[in-house]
């Protein structure tokens, strides 16, 4: 069996099967592509046309970028620059899905995540059952 896959602009992965298969290798391959497609769709994205007589791609700080580059920005965005687009997507999982009254998240810039913990005590973290990014 073998399974052709290709990432979608930002909607998760297209994925076909060539071959015989049995229904449970069909029902792993549905979860597996369930699982990535979550994962792939909760990214924050954004993209800017560049213009075609552009000599490379400046970002919000005016700083000039090769096309075919890539970077990191200060503010946790992984970006890249093409002849016709500049994309950047947040590198930030946000946790969403907490108890907001006993605890609160605290965002370390240095390494883009956030740690959920308990307000009364910051040793103890919290669960976290969702995040966005």
């Amino acid at each position: 069996m073998i399974i052709h896959c290709r990432q979608r602009c930002y909607s998760g992965w297209t994925c076909a099967l060539e071959g015989k298969h049995s229904g449970i290798m069909m029902h792993m391959l549905g979860l597996l592509i369930v699982v990535f497609s979550v994962t792939l769709c909760d990214a924050q994205c954004w993209q800017k046309i560049i213009g075609y007589d552009a000599q490379g791609c400046t970002d919000e700080k005016g700083v000039l970028h090769e096309f075919n580059s890539k970077w990191k920005t200060k503010d946790c965005q992984s970006c890249s620059c093409h002849k016709k687009i500049m994309r950047c997507c947040s590198l930030v999982a946000t946790p969403t899905d907490y108890d907001e009254e006993k605890c609160e998240s605290i965002f370390y810039e240095e390494t883009c995540s956030y740690e959920v913990v308990e307000k009364a005590d910051p040793s103890k973290l919290c669960e976290v059952h969702g995040l966005v990014g």
